[in-house]
């Protein structure tokens, strides 16, 4: 037995753990500090929902009025009546998701990737979470994301060639029910499950090669066509009409998607959120580096540039550029009353713009087809886990919180690019020194507006 618990403790003090158990203490002290607001959801809905209903009646109108969100509202009225217990829990949660994101990535570069990882979390402005409060927007986005994440581990080792063992295709399987039960994660899911499985068919590997990744695609599929018949979730979006955009159902399939591109491209480039700038001057970085071409590192810088603009010099642009910075500042929907005006279209083309010098940068940056198409559906797929968001009257109400699955996606893509050109780095070593200092100012600037938010709410 105590053979067994030094080997243990060997195990979780290995160089890969030590980033997870900062960011561990760092959890428990974010979560002492957290306060429920008394008028949050979780306060004045959830917390009282089986005083009066058992569990399955309250399922049973929630399905019928209002979600499909039926595994996560389960959990969420029964940790909304303990708040010391949803500390406890989150705190959990937000260490397992950073483990998840972790063991995605090959054991030979964990250790890199664990840092990496952690950063990017400490760089993600916890203060978005607390718009619905602290207990409702965790359990809906930050829970799911975790149980997601770990759901594709069997997914991950299939592009390696791993077997799976069969016993871990239930847990995968459980994991991925409830992650999918969230919409964007459900998405999420749906897409990397789906090219998995069709990667390793076209390789011609083995069922018990890519079996989590078929099961996880099925559950997540079945998820899916449960949120669109869930009769709840159509009268919710009725409601909402009423309360928040009456006139969303004159839209149309382009409005849209140009609401939800257009808000989502306008907060990445005026919001402030380091996580943006990270990782195109990441980009910029790796392109400087593999080419010497003038028009690839314009493309290159120009998305930082814009983003810097934005946020560090708005009364500037005020002041010389007074009609760009309004229709900026105020976001311009294309409509019929407005469509003849040039100047309205300025911000979508800027927008495309930026789009496209992104996508060059990625093209020089990868060097294969097979990497430039992962990192084009894992981009394509954070960009749409937002978008979509255009498709609800709601955009506006759910806030920044929305964003949360974009964030990650980035990190997830940087970190990628990180791993696969570290060799690169390591060759400049001022330019590798240069990156590590630079990400870790991101995090410790992050880290400390972190607490500087959530000790004032």
């Amino acid at each position: 037995m105590k053979d067994k618990g030094k080997a243990f403790i060997a195990y979780i003090t290995r160089k890969e753990f030590w980033a997870i158990w900062i960011f561990a203490v760092i959890q428990i002290v974010y979560h002492i500090m957290m306060r429920e607001p008394e008028a949050s959801d979780a306060m004045w809905f959830f917390r009282h929902q089986l005083d009066h209903l058992s569990m399955k009646e309250y399922l049973l109108a929630r399905y019928e009025t209002w979600s499909s969100r039926l595994l996560i509202e389960a959990v969420l009225v029964l940790v909304s009546r303990n708040v010391l217990l949803w500390k406890i829990l989150d705190a959990v949660c937000w260490v397992f998701l950073a483990w998840a994101l972790i063991w995605l990535f090959p054991k030979e570069k964990r250790v890199t990737a664990s840092y990496l990882v952690v950063g990017c979390l400490l760089i993600y402005p916890m203060w978005d979470l607390r718009t619905a409060g602290w207990i409702a927007t965790s359990v809906n986005y930050i829970w799911p994301l975790a149980f997601g994440v770990f759901s594709l581990h069997g997914t991950v080792r299939a592009f390696s060639k791993q077997e799976t063992p069969v016993f871990m295709w239930p847990v995968y399987a459980l994991a991925a029910a409830y992650g999918a039960n969230m919409e964007q994660m459900a998405a999420v899911l749906l897409t990397v499950n789906l090219c998995a499985a069709a990667y390793c068919v076209i390789e011609k590997r083995s069922v018990r090669i890519y079996g989590s990744a078929l099961i996880g695609f099925a559950i997540s599929a079945a998820e899916f066509v449960f949120i669109l018949i869930c009769p709840g979730n159509a009268a919710r979006k009725n409601q909402e009409l009423i309360n928040w955009m009456p006139n969303f159902g004159s839209f149309h399939l382009l409005d849209k998607v140009d609401m939800g591109f257009g808000d989502t491209m306008h907060h990445l480039i005026v919001s402030g959120n380091l996580m943006y700038l990270c990782y195109v001057s990441l980009l910029a970085v790796f392109v400087f580096l593999k080419t010497k071409d003038f028009k690839h590192r314009l493309a290159a810088l120009f998305p930082a540039a814009v983003n810097l603009c934005m946020v560090g010099f708005p009364d500037m642009l005020e002041t010389y550029f007074p009609e760009f910075y309004k229709l900026m500042k105020n976001g311009v929907l294309i409509r019929g009353n407005n469509y003849q005006l040039a100047a309205n279209y300025l911000p979508t083309v800027l927008y495309l713009a930026l789009i496209g010098c992104m996508l060059i940068s990625v093209i020089v940056v990868c060097e294969s087809y097979y990497e430039l198409l992962g990192q084009g559906i894992l981009l394509a797929l954070g960009l749409a886990s937002r978008v979509i968001m255009g498709f609800t009257p709601t955009i506006y109400v759910s806030q920044e919180r929305t964003f949360f699955y974009l964030y990650i996606i980035l990190g997830v893509s940087g970190i990628c690019l990180v791993l696969k050109n570290q060799k690169m780095l390591q060759e400049h070593a001022r330019v590798y020194e240069a990156v590590k200092l630079s990400f870790s100012l991101f995090a410790i600037a992050g880290l400390i507006v972190n607490f500087s938010e959530i000790g004032s709410i």
